[in-house]
């Protein structure tokens, strides 16, 4: 039986770090973390739980895609 704590543990696995320094995720990423977990999102239910739970990361897809491009914004952290 999935965990609660799974998701977040999925979260944590998917954000890269860029070679600028900043920490960034994608969608796609998130929810491919999540099944190894035995959690299956949709990319509008992985792209809502981020709104909701992750405040310090903002959107910042350049096209209409559901398969978004999250960054941490400066001073930001990882709840």
């Amino acid at each position: 039986m999935p965990r609660q704590t799974d998701i977040r543990a999925a979260f944590f696995t998917a954000i890269q770090m860029n070679p600028n320094g900043y920490k960034y995720l994608h969608t796609d990423d998130f929810i491919n973390a999540l099944r190894a977990r035995n959690w299956y999102f949709t990319q509008h239910d992985a792209n809502q739980w981020i709104e909701r739970y992750q405040p310090d990361f903002a959107d910042k897809t350049t096209d209409e895609s559901n398969n978004r491009y999250w960054i941490l914004r400066n001073m930001g952290r990882v709840h």
